[in-house]
């Protein structure tokens, strides 16, 4: 290869582009419609690369090795172009991705058809160069994977860094800019006029990314089903987060009830609101409020203010705090000191800084702190015991940057997480949870099933006698909110009776408490002994079981059965009411279904397709049953591995920006290394294919110990160190993660070399498809059982390509492993 260096920069730059370009895309798509279609864009974007791999088999020039890396320097220009572009036109597209499930409006499948080519097209393009130019690598492909598992690693790291700073839309237009001069790397010994395009596409991109940071080039809209459709005149300060994007509105005058319910009987005129808006949704707002919280009438009235008519309060933690109206309800009825903890700092900010003077009575007497944190995490590090911990209606409404899920998972709403707050209470202490009842109940009773089963983990013999249970009016057209409250000592009878009597005189319901039976499903379970508790959550229309930190998905209370009986009418979901509308539906469960389905007969098409058609590949076909099933095993099982340790290391390093940023960063600049070193088995890659998964598996082996055993006794120690520990910890499996990769592609080579690129292919195609069954695995079986999954498809994987090469024993380019 001419000008290996120049060829190794080029594709480092390139796949450092192509991590940004999917964060931030997926960012965009979590603002243009819900969390949900981002990962099915984003997945389905992917198949670029699986198509490029087919097309670089198929196309002969590619096969016969007359492509060098100037001319390659032409598709790379085209990415930078067409990334430009897409995010252009995607971004005008109409597409109201729910109105499919909720309306039967089927006019967006055609705009959905039309974003999968749109969004396509450059990662085909990125797909085509860096597939050929590991397939031109020759005896340096460990070198050349390095660099592409560098420059991905590096990537997720500057994805996060770019959207905190530019925003996700300029940090596109930063993508480009990096694919450009990967361009102008590969093309710089090549015809003159495409020297010019390069370098002018450059200084283009370069040009829309400082602009960006100046001005809004490209406004994106929200669709019908969000908050803020057709609010965006309204919004008086916006700032982009990985976290998510934030929205602050100006202020006027209306009825909120900021994840809580507000009693019937108040109607006096409210205060002055900033709605605080993320994403679109998940509102929360600053209430101006100048006067003492004491004398606030309207901070007496919310459901979510329950907790503090109990008994007096001194400490209060307010998890999710937003725009501080929880922590004015604790100031209104007396506690002493208030933390609020909020895991968006752009949040923090608006309400701390920048509109600090808008709401005077949160910071007149020095009651209250406002604290960028995760929730758990927080807790972990603090000592201190709190009289009253709220959680108002805090929820994972915004898609992850890493890109992983079509389903919500959240931490906070676990067994585990339970069991934390538990014990930061105090003796008497109060946890308070504001969730939507829904109509049959799901939310609020799997969070009572969460917490029972945490109660009597904890040895708690009645765990009925500690909770109570409220519910408000209906709100704008949406399912009542439900307060649940779970106290360390058991609920005395007359504080049961002063708790009936505040709700009675503001219009509130008491749907159970231990001392009144009532003919509902919060009765049913809780005063049902052991074994019928357990029956009652296996026979219920909705999945209620108790979530855990190995399976958080607490949102996901549908049965496939619902997913399936919808086309039939048999769903159990008719007259089902509450929440957003997309909440009313299994819409996540449908979505992966439908990503399934699609890969699936995408992947018939793009791999094998190629296969059928290609003589070249016709007559190489000894052993190329085990090539496929062994790169196709690669993609799958570095899949499993990395979305569940993402997720088992979100809470350990505080947060899964955190964790995306530290626990993905390590796993794929480690593989890189990984890979340079396997370059040891270069002269006998068979025999070190089998000391590698070995390796392999003992590492995960060793991974899953550490994560059940160790690290829940180093929670105590501070976040700097947990983020060493957690790389640490991943060195020894990124290692073994990244070799078997290039160590495939050595005895592919010595199988026949036209087909490595139909191997990468594969890989892409495999890999994409293995996010979404990890997400199926972990969902019903947790993501300890993903993590043993992934050690089985290595193996398998293994013993694919040692079958091919047995069967490609004695031809001439075959090596005797």
């Amino acid at each position: 290869m001419q000008r290996p260096k120049a060829s190794l920069a080029s594709l480092f730059l390139l796949s450092l582009s192509v991590l940004v370009m999917e964060v931030c895309l997926t960012r965009v798509f979590s603002v243009l419609s819900w969390h949900h279609f981002a990962y099915l864009i984003i997945s389905l974007a992917l198949l670029g690369f699986g198509a490029a791999g087919s097309y670089l088999t198929v196309a002969r020039r590619f096969a016969d090795g007359e492509v060098q890396p100037t001319r390659l320097g032409h598709f790379a220009w085209l990415f930078a172009v067409s990334t430009v572009l897409s995010v252009a036109l995607a971004s005008r597209i109409r597409f109201y991705p729910a109105d499919i499930v909720l309306y039967r409006d089927y006019s967006n499948v055609l705009s959905l058809l039309i974003l999968y080519v749109v969004v396509g097209i450059p990662f085909f393009f990125a797909g085509v160069c860096i597939g050929r130019l590991v397939a031109m690598a020759g005896d340096r492909v460990n070198q050349f994977y390095f660099a592409d598992l560098l420059g991905a690693g590096v990537g997720a790291l500057a994805g996060l860094v770019t959207i905190n700073h530019l925003g996700a839309v300029t940090g596109i237009f930063l993508a480009a800019t990096l694919a450009a001069l990967a361009a102008c790397m590969l093309g710089a010994g090549g015809v003159r006029w495409r020297r010019w395009a390069y370098g002018l596409t450059l200084l283009i991109t370069a040009g829309l990314t400082a602009l960006g940071t100046r001005i809004e080039l490209l406004p994106l809209h929200y669709p019908p089903s969000k908050d803020m459709f057709r609010q965006e005149n309204r919004v008086e300060y916006s700032r982009w987060h990985v976290v998510g994007k934030i929205d602050v509105q100006r202020p006027y005058e209306g009825y909120w009830s900021f994840g809580g319910a507000l009693a019937r009987r108040y109607t006096a005129p409210p205060p002055a609101v900033q709605g605080i808006y993320q994403d679109g949704a998940a509102p929360t707002g600053i209430m101006l409020v100048e006067d003492d919280p004491k004398n606030v009438e309207i901070l007496g009235e919310y459901l979510q203010g329950v907790a503090y008519t109990v008994q007096p309060v001194g400490t209060a933690l307010v998890i999710g705090v937003g725009g501080g109206i929880d922590a004015l309800i604790a100031m209104h009825h007396g506690a002493e000191k208030i933390v609020g903890v909020d895991l968006n700092p752009v949040t923090v900010h608006a309400v701390k800084d920048r509109y600090r003077q808008r709401c005077p009575a949160l910071w007149r007497d020095g009651r209250f702190e406002m604290v960028v944190a995760e929730g758990r995490h927080y807790l972990t590090r603090t000592g201190q015991r709190f009289d009253v911990i709220q959680l108002s209606g805090v929820d994972t409404f915004t898609a992850l940057s890493s890109g992983a899920y079509a389903l919500s998972e959240n931490f906070l709403y676990t067994r585990e997480a339970m069991r934390d707050y538990w014990d930061h209470l105090t003796a008497d202490g109060i946890l308070s949870f504001s969730r939507w009842l829904f109509d049959p109940p799901r939310e609020t009773l799997r969070l009572i099933t969460t917490q029972t089963a945490m109660l009597v983990e904890a040895g708690v013999t009645q765990p009925q006698q500690h909770v109570v249970v409220l519910a408000g009016p209906a709100y704008k057209g949406r399912s009542p909110w439900a307060e649940t409250l779970l106290k360390r000592s058991p609920f005395t009878a007359e504080q049961v009776a002063a708790l009936i009597r505040w709700a009675e005189d503001r219009g509130f319901e008491v749907l159970y408490d231990p001392y009144h039976e009532r003919a509902n499903a919060f009765n049913a379970f809780l005063c049902a002994d052991a074994r019928g508790r357990a029956a009652f959550v296996a026979d219920y229309t909705f999945n209620i079981e108790p979530t855990t930190d190995d399976d958080p998905f607490f949102f996901q209370f549908y049965r496939w059965k619902s997913v399936f009986g919808l086309a039939t009418g048999k769903s159990g979901l008719a007259g089902s009411t509450g929440g957003y509308g997309i909440t009313r539906v299994p819409l996540g469960f449908l979505i992966l279904a439908f990503s399934l389905a699609q890969m699936l007969v995408l992947s018939l098409v793009f791999i094998l397709a190629p296969l059928w058609r290609g003589a070249r590949l016709r007559s190489s076909g000894r052993g190329r049953l085990g090539v496929f099933v062994y790169f196709a095993a690669l993609g799958l099982g570095f899949m499993f591995i990395e979305i569940a340790l993402l997720q088992k290391f979100s809470v350990f390093v505080g947060g899964p920006v955190y964790s995306m940023a530290i626990t993905l960063a390590s796993i794929l600049v480690f593989s890189g290394v990984g890979s340079y070193i396997a370059r040891v088995f270069r002269r006998r890659p068979g025999r070190g294919l089998a000391l590698v998964i070995t390796a392999l598996l003992i590492a995960t082996a060793a991974e899953m110990l550490l994560l059940k055993h160790a690290m829940p006794h180093l929670m105590g120690l501070a976040l700097p160190m947990r983020w060493l520990v957690t790389a640490a910890s991943l060195l020894p499996l990124g290692l073994f993660m990244g070799m078997p990769f290039p160590t495939g592609l050595r005895l592919v080579e010595r199988m026949d070399e036209s087909i490595r690129p139909w191997a990468w292919g594969v890989n892409a195609f495999a890999t994409v498809i293995g996010s979404m069954l990890c997400v199926l695995v972990s969902i019903h079986a947790g993501f300890t059982t993903a993590l043993a999954a992934a050690m089985g498809i290595y193996v398998i994987g293994g013993l694919g390509m040692l079958w091919a090469v047995a069967r490609n024993r004695g031809r001439p380019a075959a090596e005797t492993a």
